[in-house]
Parts: C-alpha cells; structure tokens; sequence
C-alpha cells in the first residue's frame, strides 16, 4: 500500500491568516465546449474568491495568492446548483503550481496534481475507488428514486450504511495514523455530529489555533452546540405563535413535564415515530405529561399543516422553530431560532423537561434513544 506524504509541515499552513500571501497557479488542460472555466476559494479575511479565465486551444491558467491550502473548486458550465454536477470538481489549492486535466460532463474525474495536501486527498480517494464502483448502481437507483418519492429515497438510504462505513473505516484510518494535520481536519468534518463528545474534543484538541479558526472551525462549533440544550441546562422559554396563530409561551406549563419534540413533515424517521408518541401521549397526558412539537416547516407551512393532520398529532401543541434561511447563510445568530437555542443538530430530537423549567433529558435519531425515552418516562410515572 502506498504511504501518505507528510503533512507536519502543511499543518499550520492550514487556513487564511496563518501566513504571509504566497503564490499559486492552476493550469492545464481541459477538452469540452466551454469556453470559460471558474475557479472559486476562500481568500483573505473571509473574503470568497470567484475567479474566470478563457480556454485557448484546450488550455486554461489561473494565476493568485493564498495564505495556505484551501479547499477550492474548478467549473464549467453547470447543469444544477448541486455539487453532483458533472462539471463542477473540488480540490486542495495550495501554494505552488497545480496541474488540472479536466473534461467537459466529466468532472468528477479530472486529475489534480498540486502539494502534499492534495497528493495525501488522492491516496484517499484511490483507496475509495472501488467502494464508490460497487456502489455505483445503487447511487443511480437513488438519484431516480428520489426525484420522485422523498420518503421512498430516505426508506431506500438505509441501503448505504455498508457504503458508509467502509468510506469511515479509510478517513479514520488516514486521521489516526496523521494527527493534527489539515487534511484529517477536513476528513473530520463529516463525523462530527456522529463522534462522542470526548473523541471529538481530542480530536480538536490536536489541531493547531489556525486550523481550529478554519478548516477545524465546525468541529469547535459543534463541540460548544453540545453544551446547549443539555441535561441540567435551564431550557429556553420561546414565545411564539402555535399552528393557529394562537400566542404560545412554553413558561406557560411549568408546573407539568414537557417533552419537546424536533421534527419536520419531509422527516421520515419523525414521521415513523409519531405513532409511538401518540401512545406515549395517551398513557402519560392525565399524570402530568405535555407534548410540544416543533417544527422545520418554516418555509412549507402547508406542509407542516397537513403532516400534524394525516399523522393525528393535532392532539399536543405545534409551533415553528423560526428559522431564517438568510440569517443562516449569512451566519448571523438568530436568538428567535428555537432549534439553535436547543442546540438541535439532527431531527428527530427529544428535549424532556422538568416542571421547574430544568432539561432533564434528551433523546436523539429515529427510534435509537426511543427504549431510554420510556424508561425515563417510566420512572417518572411509572408503568400503566
């Protein structure tokens, strides 16, 4: 098997502001109609570099400054604004000279040859090439599933999960044996939300202060969401507007304990679960147990609407979470955003509080935490 290269020295060189502006170039070759192609990558002071050069006889050079190894972009004309398209491929730019040779409705197969970082990203990936091209049928089968069914799409993602952890055992593997470099910061950020907290935290911890304001930026982040919306936390009192515009205040049911519950109509797993809520709602309700659902519907209020009518949840009380999508893209905090005052990160999420307004529990993921749910439940009020 071939060895990874080095990375020790590219660690620190690992985000905008670590150094000094150093020089870079993109060149190549490239065979296909379009007769501009677009380089994008963060820049200085968070600036967002969106750069274009013209193709002349099949060839193409981009030319700049960086602080340190990005994770950059190289475009034709797009078919979609997904980053499935066929003309659209990611790449570390770093500082130096990297050669592209890249092919019209072909992308995804360009060839990059640049720095360590890269020359490390294309042992990875040649190690996942044929897991990708076992899979491949399948990933074909999903894409025609789920233009036409979502909550057949979802059904049919559970196939995945060998695909997946394949995919996990080659990025752990990598971050394992190369601590602390920028490449295992970017492999990271697809497990954060799925790491135990304290192997996270080692892993962050590992990280030099530029990689943790950039390329490990997420990982801190989620570390600091775990804190929020925990178990012996005071829980955020919302005011809001119920699902007929009635004024809500959750201050109004100290005195009960409230099981909030974060779900969305296009959820399937949210869905799945509401029937075994409902059961829970019936055996619980008279000694004492409230039901709050809140939603991710903001944008499809009809959709909300009709998930709480064809499920039979009408029964507790529904609110929207106020999410801004513009605040978001725009990473301004939104202190009226009921999920990220929980620390939501993944739906279906469970908050259960006390009637002294204490969060005293807090289950996660489809039915997985559903058994410690009830056995919590249980022990408050016992059986039936």
């Amino acid at each position: 098997m071939k060895k990874f290269l080095s990375l020790s020295l590219v660690a620190l060189a690992a985000v905008p502001g670590a150094f000094a502006q150093e020089a870079f170039t993109v060149e190549g070759r490239y065979a296909g109609s379009d007769p501009y192609l677009y380089l994008q990558y963060p820049g200085a002071k968070g600036t967002y570099v969106k750069d274009s050069v013209a193709v002349r006889n099949g060839q193409f050079r981009f030319a700049g400054t960086i602080e340190g190894p990005v994770y950059a972009s190289l475009s034709g004309k797009l078919k979609s604004r997904s980053m499935d398209d066929p003309n659209i491929q990611f790449f570390f730019l770093e500082p130096g000279k990297t050669t592209i040779t890249a092919k019209e409705n072909a992308f995804k197969e360009m060839a990059v040859a640049g720095g360590a970082v890269q020359a490390d990203f294309n042992v990875v990936n040649k190690q996942k090439a044929p897991i990708k091209k076992q899979w491949e049928p399948f990933f074909k089968s999903l894409d025609s599933i789920n233009k036409i069914d979502n909550f057949k799409a979802q059904e049919f993602k559970s196939g995945l999960k060998p695909y997946y952890a394949d995919m996990e055992k080659i990025d752990m593997a990598y971050i394992d044996a190369h601590p602390g470099t920028y490449l295992s910061a970017f492999l990271l950020r697809g497990y954060s939300y799925s790491l135990p907290t304290e192997k996270l935290q080692a892993y962050f911890d590992q990280f030099s202060a530029a990689i943790k304001n950039g390329m490990a930026k997420g990982m801190g982040d989620e570390l600091e969401r775990r804190k929020i919306g925990v178990p012996g936390t005071e829980a955020y009192a919302f005011a809001t507007s119920d699902i007929n515009g009635q004024p809500f205040q959750l201050a109004d049911y100290r005195g009960k304990y409230v099981l909030i519950d974060f779900w969305a109509s296009w959820c399937l797993p949210c869905r799945k679960g509401n029937p075994h809520l409902k059961k829970l709602y019936a055996q619980y309700k008279e000694k004492g147990l409230e039901i709050i659902g809140v939603s991710d519907d903001d944008s499809k209020p009809e959709a909300w609407r009709k998930a709480v009518n064809d499920d039979g949840i009408g029964i507790w009380k529904h609110v929207l979470r106020g999410m801004d999508r513009e605040k978001i893209m725009a990473g301004i905090y939104n202190p009226t955003d009921i999920s990220k005052r929980f620390g939501i990160a993944s739906l279906p999420t469970k908050v259960l509080i006390d009637p002294q307004g204490k969060i005293i529990g807090r289950f996660e993921g489809g039915d997985r935490d559903d058994a410690k749910m009830d056995a919590q439940l249980e022990s408050l009020f016992g059986g039936k």
